[in-house]
C-alpha cells in the first residue's frame, strides 16, 4: 500500500512539481556546517523527496548523488538537473558502496521504515560510510508538542521517535554517541520570525514546567523537528 504512494510521492505528498526554495537557507544553516570541510567530497542524499538537499549538495560543491524508491521524486529531481538514481531496494544499493561516502542524509526518511528494518537499514548505511563520515538523521520530534501533527501528516510514516529511542538504534546499528539538535525553522532573518521566537521561549518554558509538575520524562529538544549528528568510527 505505501509503495503506491510513493510511486505519486511528489503529487500525493507535496502537491506541485517545484522545489520549496526556503529550505535552501533552513539547510544551510541547520546542516553545513556538519558537512566536510574537504571539496568534492562524495555526499548521499537517501529519501530526495523534491531535491532541495541535492540543490544544497550541488551548490555547496560537493560530489553528491541521491537515490530514492519514488519514481516521481526521481523524475522530478533528473528534471531538475540534479544526479538521483531509482532503486527499488535502498539497503541493497548500499551494499554496493562500502566505505563509500564522507555525508549521509537521511531527512524525513527514517519514520517511513517499519520498526523491523529500521536498524538494519541504519546498519546499510554505516556500511556506506567512509571511516570518519558523518550520517545526518532529521525526523519529526514526537517529544515536542503537538509533535503528533508532523508525524500522523503523512499515511506512510510508520515509526516515531524521540532522542532516547533514536539514540538506541543508530547506537545498535553501530553509531557512538549521537548528538541532538532542533532543526531551526526560523532562519530567514524577519521581525515574524523574531517575534515568533520569543514567544516560543516563553511556551517551551510552560511546557517543561507542566512536565516537571507531572513527573514526566522532559526532553530539552521541543521543535517539532529533531536531527542527530552521528559518525563512522575512523
Amino acid at each position: 500500500m505505501s509503495q503506491e504512494i510513493f510511486d505519486s510521492y511528489v503529487e500525493n505528498a507535496f502537491g506541485d512539481q517545484s522545489q520549496a526554495t526556503f529550505k535552501f537557507k533552513q539547510f544551510e544553516y541547520n546542516y553545513k556546517k556538519f558537512f566536510p570541510k574537504e571539496p568534492n567530497s562524495k555526499a548521499l542524499d537517501i529519501g530526495v523527496g523534491r531535491g532541495e538537499m541535492l540543490s544544497c549538495m550541488k551548490g555547496w560543491g560537493y560530489d553528491y548523488q541521491g537515490v530514492d524508491i519514488s519514481p516521481s521524486t526521481v523524475e522530478l529531481c533528473s528534471k531538475l538537473g540534479l544526479k538521483c538514481e531509482l532503486t527499488d531496494s535502498t539497503e541493497g544499493w548500499l551494499l554496493h558502496k562500502k566505505d563509500h561516502f564522507d555525508v549521509v542524509t537521511l531527512l524525513d526518511v527514517l519514520e517511513h521504515v517499519p520498526r523491523e528494518h529500521t536498524i538494519d537499514f541504519l546498519k546499510k548505511i554505516y556500511f556506506a560510510l567512509k571511516p570518519g563520515g558523518t550520517l545526518i538523521v532529521q525526523v519529526p520530534n514526537l517529544q515536542a508538542p503537538d509533535g503528533q501533527l508532523h508525524h500522523f501528516n503523512d499515511f506512510t510514516h510508520v515509526s516515531g521517535f524521540i532522542e532516547h529511542s533514536l539514540e538506541q538504534v543508530l547506537m545498535v546499528a553501530g553509531f557512538k554517541g549521537p548528538s541532538f539538535y532542533g532543526f531551526e525553522e526560523f532562519v530567514q532573518g524577519s521581525f515574524k520570525e523574531w517575534v515568533k521566537k520569543i514567544l516560543r521561549k516563553f511556551f517551551w518554558m510552560d511546557v517543561r514546567l507542566k512536565r516537571a509538575i507531572n513527573g514526566n520524562i522532559n526532553p530539552k529538544i521541543l521543535n517539532p523537528v529533531l536531527f542527530a549528528v552521528v559518525t563512522k568510527k575512523a
